[in-house]
């Protein structure tokens, strides 16, 4: 009111209310103790008229969701490289907050990461609605279970979804499942694990599916009535990602997507291999004789020979078959230069991969006069 600034209002049903006052309290006071560029901002806490029922004044997140953006039918097979990058570094910073407090976030979709635009043009993300969040260490369980169900993990989902009675606690990497989940959707534009009719539809089959997953798949789809599953260990051929980027994702996604909360990676490893990808630089290359464009990801320290070794694993041609030029010219690497003095490449600046390997005749007739 005193700044004229545009603010959010949650305001809560009244079945809300009904829960106890500790549990009603538990949102505002998880917020009160975050402050994250990736964490919506709560203001303050006010009361409503006679009924003195509390409403959060918190940040307005102008540009929608996560879960809005991959509903644009732009978005329809997922985000484009640059936008997924984005959503990876601001969904990490936020959930290392949470954990750097003690915090399970235990409703982590789409629909709860908001959207707003930031000055330089570009989308800044950020985790909202705690409103089943508790404080909860590595090595702490809980037992109660909230979330939605086509990113809860399975373990929760067999007891809320399935309505069925098991004595298992949960403990912090049920969030990891979560983020995996919506990592995928946001690479490939659909759900990881989908029965046929749907999740909502064939709930007993989507728990087999979750709770079956060989290790290292990263999907199911059941295409047909009572059929098998269809197990992928890589994203679709739509997925607009560079095979660079998910040479990368791809063994984070098959390592958080894991049903054995055991087996599951823990949060540090989660944070070490994510911050592994957001700590390389990206070197742009286009293949002549294959007229395709490829994305090497690499460590800034990285000197060339880890350089050719990456761009042979993604386009055959071996390193000593490598000559590249650069903006029309030859563009020589010396083989201690390391991957942060490289020219700066864009994909419409890239550099220019031609192979030197003899090439076999072409099959056809020679022209005579």
């Amino acid at each position: 009111q005193k700044s004229g600034e545009l603010v959010a209002v949650k305001v809560f049903n009244d079945a809300s209310y009904f829960r106890p006052q500790e549990v009603q309290l538990r949102e505002f006071e998880m917020l009160r103790k975050l402050n994250h560029k990736n964490i919506v901002k709560l203001f303050a806490v006010e009361e409503t008229g006679s009924s003195k029922q509390k409403v959060l004044v918190m940040e307005y997140c102008s540009s929608g969701s996560l879960l809005s953006v991959l509903e644009d039918p732009a978005n329809a097979f997922g985000l484009a490289e640059s936008e997924f990058l984005i959503v990876l570094q601001c969904v990490v910073a936020g959930m290392n907050h949470l954990r750097e407090n003690g915090i399970v976030h235990r409703d982590i979709k789409p629909g709860n990461i908001m959207r707003l635009m930031g000055e330089d043009g570009q989308s800044i993300y950020k985790l909202t609605d705690f409103g089943a969040a508790r404080e909860l260490d590595d090595d702490e369980k809980f037992v109660s279970v909230y979330g939605t169900e086509e990113y809860l993990h399975p373990d929760m989902y067999e007891r809320a979804v399935l309505r069925k009675p098991q004595q298992k606690a949960y403990g912090v990497t049920v969030d990891l499942w979560s983020i995996g989940v919506t990592f995928y959707h946001a690479a490939t534009g659909s759900l990881p694990f989908v029965p046929f009719g749907g999740p909502r539809r064939n709930k007993e089959v989507m728990h087999k599916i979750t709770t079956e997953k060989p290790p290292g798949a990263i999907a199911g789809v059941q295409r047909q009535e009572n059929g098998s599953i269809e197990w992928s260990y890589k994203l679709p051929a739509t997925c607009q990602l560079s095979m660079g980027l998910q040479v990368q994702l791809i063994p984070i996604l098959a390592n958080i997507l894991e049903a054995d909360q055991e087996k599951c990676w823990g949060f540090d490893q989660f944070f070490a291999e994510t911050s592994d990808i957001l700590h390389r630089i990206v070197v742009d290359v286009f293949s002549l004789q294959q007229a395709s464009l490829h994305r090497i990801y690499i460590h800034s320290h990285n000197t060339t020979t880890k350089f050719l070794d990456a761009v042979f694993k993604q386009t055959n041609i071996a390193p000593h078959h490598q000559e590249y030029f650069f903006e029309g010219h030859l563009y020589e690497l010396d083989p201690n230069l390391q991957a942060h003095d490289f020219h700066r490449t864009t994909e419409r600046s890239p550099l220019t991969l031609l192979s030197t390997e003899a090439q076999e005749q072409p099959l056809g007739l020679k022209y005579r006069d």
